[in-house]
């Protein structure tokens, strides 16, 4: 009887999924049938891409909304009491104009505080401010969450800051740390140079990593110099922030030897997993144990409540199956 139960209610949550985010599940069936994936199965997730859908739909854990948050996710990472640093704010506000005079007198970036892509870099003074000003204004009439069902997003302040410039002049890099758990399956280096560069290291069985031969999202050229130095002091970093969550993604800046933290991102390319999202036996899709995620973990009610129990359950006997849930 409780497996029947079970099956009524991951099919309910199933045809909730399409229902609520009916744009974006037909996105992702989509792009797996491209890969050869029959089905898409967001109650019981088990790739990478349907497992983004879930978080969006279901995993509403406060904390994201916080990540999420340019200005809050900072304020997190101080209270963690990890020792690194991350670019300082030099202005919060809801209008450009209000900027003071003094800020623009040095290098420096313009932010929207609730959504990606909402960046301005001000890198020598300039007297011509209008256009800016108004660029990011208009950043505040945007809802970055909505297009992508990127719910965390959606409960973000809309809100301007205006970052330090770290390491003006030189040429920056950037890393991008997969966490699943305390575990970093991969990282993508990018440099910022006269040619943008960019590669992904895959982590190995033995606990090393490896160059995957293919490019990344961000650069056609695939970067093959040595890594900096600053990549295990910010795997260690990664680790001690991803540990907290199921799966995170864990943005850092450097110049090759001081490392800043970034960011916190919850949905990578707005829920997506570049070259893994559709292989089932990848990395990033058998270690993300959503058993781990606030839904849970943490007590439900209505629906929800039984719906997380039969969940568990299916997750629990594919575990230790180790076979697709028919």
């Amino acid at each position: 009887m409780r497996r029947i139960f079970d099956w009524c209610i991951l099919v309910f949550a199933d045809l909730w999924v399409i229902v609520a985010t009916n744009r974006q599940w037909r996105e992702l069936r989509r792009r797996q049938r491209g890969y050869g994936v029959d089905q898409v199965k967001i109650a019981v997730p088990q790739l990478a891409d349907e497992k983004f859908l879930w978080r969006k739909v279901f995993d509403h854990d406060p904390r994201f909304v916080t990540l999420t948050d340019k200005i809050a996710c900072k304020e997190w990472i101080a209270s963690q009491g990890v020792e690194v640093k991350t670019p300082k704010t030099l202005w919060v506000g809801t209008d450009a104009h209000d900027i003071p005079e003094d800020i623009w007198a040095q290098p420096i970036y313009i932010k929207g505080a609730h959504g990606c892509g909402m960046n301005i870099p001000v890198l020598t003074p300039t007297d011509d401010r209008a256009p800016i000003i108004e660029r990011a204004n208009d950043f505040l009439t945007r809802e970055h969450g909505r297009p992508h069902h990127e719910w965390a997003y959606r409960k973000v302040p809309r809100r301007l800051l205006v970052e330090e410039v770290i390491f003006p002049g030189q040429d920056l890099i950037e890393v991008k740390y997969y966490t699943n758990g305390e575990v970093v399956e991969s990282f993508m280096i990018t440099r910022n140079g006269k040619q943008k560069t960019s590669g992904r290291w895959r982590r190995l069985l033995d606990g090393g990593y490896a160059l995957h031969d293919q490019p990344t999202t961000t650069s056609p050229i695939i970067d093959r110099l040595p890594l900096p130095p600053c990549i295990d002091e910010g795997l260690e970093l990664a680790s001690i922030m991803g540990a907290q969550f199921d799966q995170m993604r864990v943005d850092m800046l450097t110049d090759g030897e001081t490392v800043y933290l970034g960011e916190l991102t919850v949905y990578n390319q707005a829920g997506r997993a570049h070259l893994q999202g559709h292989v089932l036996y990848a990395p990033m899709n058998r270690s993300w144990d959503i058993r781990k995620s606030w839904f849970l973990t943490t007590p439900q009610t209505g629906w929800r409540k039984w719906y997380a129990a039969a969940l568990r359950r299916a997750l629990d006997r594919l575990d230790q199956s180790d076979q697709t849930l028919v």
